[in-house]
């Protein structure tokens, strides 16, 4: 008759006998996760690396030729083909276009897709300011794009209204009548010198929100329209300062509310402004009070 003490012996020495098998077990799996990594990573290295080390061996000749060849034909074997293509970070771009510029269809070998070339045709988008493009291997092309923003319509004297970035880029393929609410510029080089000017007005968003357009004087300054008819003459250095002195003058003086139709700021030290037709003929010429002689 076994002991109590007998049996838990038994016990501890079958526990011991399973541990030691889940050991040996897991030590095996991970020897088969490292040999497929091996692997996996020396036949990327030899369809990849060897045919490279041909080239600069100066063994450039049939041998190279069919080196690759042959690295190209095992990697489609093996599934390391073009089956997705994913994309981040496109709105107005056109999905064709963008296909049509990433230049690869869906069954091709990933490893002789050029990434810098995609990525040069990509920028070359209307609406596209940056792009990146990766291989993910065995079978997949990660594009991730930031597209331009719109900031104003440039209005030219033979296209109508362009619209434009802050880099002063012509967009393309829009709906005009999605962006009416930008400000329109006029100039030539209006385009260039946007940006810096609409940041400086912007920071005053009650003014903003009053400015319809703005023209390019002598490529040197800026004159601000406003939606109650008024103009704001800018000087050429020191914008911020000057639509500054225009917001404490419109709360010192309530200035946007009068009839008023220039106002410049080009100088410091002073303002001046310029009223209304009617308001400057009603300064010239009162009415009279009744029974005046």
């Amino acid at each position: 008759m076994r002991t109590l003490g007998t049996i838990g012996t038994l016990e501890e020495q079958a526990r011991e006998r399973r541990e030691k098998l889940d050991k040996q077990h897991g030590v095996a799996s991970n020897l088969k996760k490292v040999a497929r990594g091996l692997w996996w990573t020396g036949f990327i290295g030899a369809i990849t690396i060897i045919p490279a080390a041909i080239w600069y061996t100066g063994k450039a000749d049939k041998w190279l030729v069919m080196a690759e060849n042959e690295s190209i034909r095992l990697s489609a074997e093996l599934g390391m083909t073009v089956k997705n293509i994913e994309v981040s970070g496109r709105e107005k771009t056109e999905p064709d276009a963008l296909l049509a510029a990433i230049g690869k269809k869906t069954g091709t070998p990933i490893i002789t897709f050029d990434v810098d070339a995609a990525r040069e045709r990509i920028e070359e988008l209307s609406w596209v300011r940056t792009a990146t493009v990766e291989r993910q291997l065995p079978d997949t092309l990660i594009v991730s794009v930031i597209e331009r923003k719109p900031l104003a319509l440039w209005q030219t004297e033979d296209r109508g209204h362009v619209l434009i970035d802050g880099d002063g880029e012509q967009l393309q393929n829009y709906e005009l009548g999605d962006y009416l609410d930008l400000p329109v510029l006029v100039g030539d080089d209006a385009p260039q010198h946007a940006a810096e000017m609409l940041a400086t007005i912007q920071t005053i968003p009650h003014l903003y929100d009053m400015v319809t357009g703005a023209q390019r004087i002598g490529h040197r300054r800026w004159n601000i329209q406003l939606s109650n008819g008024m103009f704001v003459r800018l000087p050429e250095k020191d914008m911020d300062k000057a639509w500054q002195r225009l917001e404490i003058l419109d709360r010192d003086h309530d200035l946007l509310n009068r009839d008023v139709l220039i106002v410049d700021l080009r100088l410091p030290d002073r303002t001046f402004v310029r009223l209304t037709p009617g308001a400057a003929e009603l300064r010239r010429n009162p009415p009279k009070k009744e029974g005046a002689v």
